[in-house]
């Protein structure tokens, strides 16, 4: 059985671009890359240019994980270089995706949600780390969240239950139903944000609401519990919204934040968003200074 040619023909089935593309992928010499060069051609309006494409278990370009610094790097040029429209990288074996603007700049993951979102209906199943950007977008578009703990299995789990046909987490992993199955794609994603791309990404990305986080930030802690009851009781009265799903989320209007422990190490990951930076900075300076105590 020639499963990568039927895995190419499934895929090339969804792929359905509004308008003329150039698209660089990046498959961080990957598994992806066997599947993409037979994708290359599957669409007449798409111009493909695949970089570090070899698998390569020394992972010679930048290393396997795009979110490490300087991962992106590649990639940037490429979109420059070629005036693409798209730039997309694949973390090693696939599962993750990440992009870049036709301007070479990062897309935050939260944005890419609100484009494949609206080649879905019915709800949408996000991570507690997800922030107002999809959510107020999903709210405008009349779409239930439904809040998941971080993890695939619980993020799959929970579209089950809820019959959701789209979930997504800020790690860059995004979820798909098919039949009674749920998985996640870095391929399938990128398909599904080409399909949804604007003319002009930049712009786009460009013209939404603005908003500043944290990324995730580790604390290494003696007692995860004890810690997690220590900021809780410190803003309990001033929070709008609690929520102990995952670790500890605490919603205040204008910033919220997740606190959460590791399930293998003494730390705790923070998430912090606000509307604007001042705010950020000032939440973030007095979390870390109780948690650091």
């Amino acid at each position: 059985m020639d499963y990568l040619n039927l895995y190419v023909d499934f895929l090339k089935k969804f792929l359905k671009p509004k308008r003329p593309l150039r698209i660089v992928f990046d498959c961080s010499n990957g598994t992806a890359g066997t599947v993409l060069s037979k994708i290359k051609s599957a669409s007449r309006r798409i111009k493909l240019q695949i970089i570090n494409a070899k698998p390569d278990g020394n992972f010679p370009a930048h290393g396997p994980n795009p979110m490490l610094k300087g991962a992106m790097g590649d990639l940037k040029k490429a979109v420059l270089k070629n005036k693409a429209d798209l730039g997309v990288i694949l973390d090693a074996d696939g599962d993750r995706v990440f992009f870049v603007d036709n301007l070479g700049r990062e897309i935050n993951p939260d944005a890419v949600a609100v484009l494949i979102s609206k080649n879905f209906s019915g709800p949408v199943v996000l991570d507690v780390r997800s922030g107002y950007l999809i959510r107020e977008a999903l709210a405008t578009d009349k779409k239930t969240v439904l809040d998941s703990r971080v993890g695939h299995y619980f993020i799959k789990r929970l579209m089950s239950e809820k019959k959701a046909d789209f979930g997504a987490e800020t790690s860059g992993h995004y979820y798909f139903k098919f039949g009674e199955a749920y998985w996640d794609s870095g391929i399938f994603g990128a398909i599904h944000l080409i399909n949804a791309l604007p003319d002009d990404v930049a712009a786009w990305i460009d013209q939404l609401p603005k908003y500043f986080q944290s990324g995730e930030i580790n604390f290494s802690v003696k007692n995860k519990t004890a810690a997690l009851q220590k900021i809780k009781s410190i803003y309990i009265k001033e929070a709008k919204k609690t929520s102990e799903l995952d670790g500890l989320k605490m919603e205040f209007g204008n910033w919220w934040f997740n606190l959460r422990p590791s399930n293998t190490e003494n730390l705790l990951r923070l998430n912090i968003e606000a509307r604007g930076k001042d705010i950020l900075d000032k939440h973030l300076r007095q979390i870390t200074e109780n948690l650091v105590k």
